[in-house]
């Protein structure tokens, strides 16, 4: 329990401080300014997900020895630098270069980065909330700097990784210094790179759908909306709050990774901790978020209807993390592609089309949908995987 408690908490001091900034923004800035410093933030998340290849979730579950960890992570950094090289062309295109250092930063030292689950795996979760407490701490410090004295607070979450990028990158040229890297097992490990990422793209995919999510909402609205910015700051407010939800089972299973690795009757018991867990907080965000819009966001008020759609949507979306990650165990890679795939192609669809006709409310009820669909999906192919342990 002490290790959940532990690792929970810096998950939850780095969610905290994210909300700190999020509660600022909104106070401090324009809805449009807002709106358009959470654009600026979900793309930066959006290209870390394509930066990354998928490598966290290898990272977390191929590597056994803390050799072969490693040699595996210093390879990644190596692929996502090149990776940003050739990234770099499509971000001059569209006019986002400026966002390839936040994007290359958060790939590779931030929460959705590849370093947090070396450490988690490589030291243990003690020191992975150490390093997330710490590098949390600077960073959201930084960005909240940034929104109250920059002349342009919409591009704090752009501006923050120019500071902190040259200073990591000293401290981890200065760690795989110390730990002696063997040019005879980089070439090793750098061929079973090749192969592991040439037969995980199902994983870079499935990864990339699944991650979408979060993201598709807020793309629709840039898209089709006349006034984006002013729309994506009342979405963003609402799907933040309800964003708190999924902490629960990515810690839960992020902690346990290795012992659902080696004993299958142990998911069952982590999904009845979820499932309680999640209905619980649940409640708890929906008086949340009454307070908060009857109180300090007034302006935020009219936003309930899609806040509670998007609060039921998360806890289907949560409720899936397990069953996503016992498949990942178990290398179903392409049938949890094809289940990623369906279900995001459908919430683009439903998306666009109930924009239309519901505004804010379809493009919450689309994403309502589609994850309804996806976690039946994941539930029915993890009976299938235990028929057939079981045979």
């Amino acid at each position: 329990m002490k290790k959940y408690i532990v690792y929970g908490s810096s998950i939850l001091f780095s969610r905290g401080l994210e909300y700190l900034v999020l509660i600022i923004a909104p106070l401090y800035l324009a809805k449009e300014v807002y709106g358009e410093l959470e654009f600026y933030k979900k793309i930066i998340e959006l290209g870390t997900v394509i930066l990354t290849f998928g490598l966290p979730t290898l990272i977390l579950s191929f590597p056994k020895s803390s050799e072969s960890k490693k040699y595996f992570t210093l390879i990644s950094i190596i692929f996502i630098t090149l990776l940003s090289i050739l990234f770099a062309p499509f971000l001059i295109i569209f006019k986002y270069f400026t966002l390839l250092i936040p994007i290359y930063f958060n790939a590779i030292f931030f929460n959705n980065g590849i370093i947090p689950p070396f450490v988690l795996t490589y030291k243990g979760s003690n020191y992975a909330s150490l390093y997330k407490i710490i590098i949390s701490a600077i960073y959201y410090s930084i960005i909240i700097a940034l929104v109250f004295f920059s002349t342009n607070p919409e591009l704090s979450f752009v501006y923050v990784s120019y500071f902190l990028l040259p200073i990591f990158m000293v401290i981890n040229i200065y760690f795989f210094y110390k730990n002696t890297i063997l040019i005879y097992r980089l070439l090793k490990y750098l061929s079973l790179f090749k192969k592991l990422v040439l037969g995980s793209l199902t994983v870079v995919i499935s990864n990339f759908a699944n991650m979408m999510f979060l993201y598709t909402d807020i793309m629709i609205i840039k898209i089709l909306s006349d006034t984006a910015n002013t729309q994506i700051a009342d979405y963003s407010f609402s799907l933040n709050i309800s964003n708190a939800l999924i902490l629960i089972p990515l810690t839960l299973v992020q902690v346990d990774i290795e012992k659902l690795k080696y004993d299958n009757k142990y998911g069952s018991i982590l999904n009845k901790k979820i499932v309680a867990f999640v209905l619980l907080l649940s409640i708890l965000l929906l008086l949340v978020f009454v307070i908060l819009t009857q109180t300090i966001f007034e302006n935020y008020k009219s936003t309930f209807i899609v806040f509670f759609i998007i609060i039921i949507a998360k806890i289907f979306q949560s409720l899936s993390v397990l069953y996503g990650a016992e498949i990942i165990i178990n290398k179903l890679f392409k049938a949890n592609l094809m289940i990623n795939l369906t279900a995001l192609v459908l919430n683009i669809i439903m998306s666009y089309i109930l924009f239309y006709k519901l505004d804010l409310i379809g493009v919450a009820l689309a994403s309502l949908a589609a994850l309804i669909i996806r976690y039946l999906l994941l539930i029915r192919l993890n009976k299938k995987i235990k028929a057939q342990k079981k045979q």
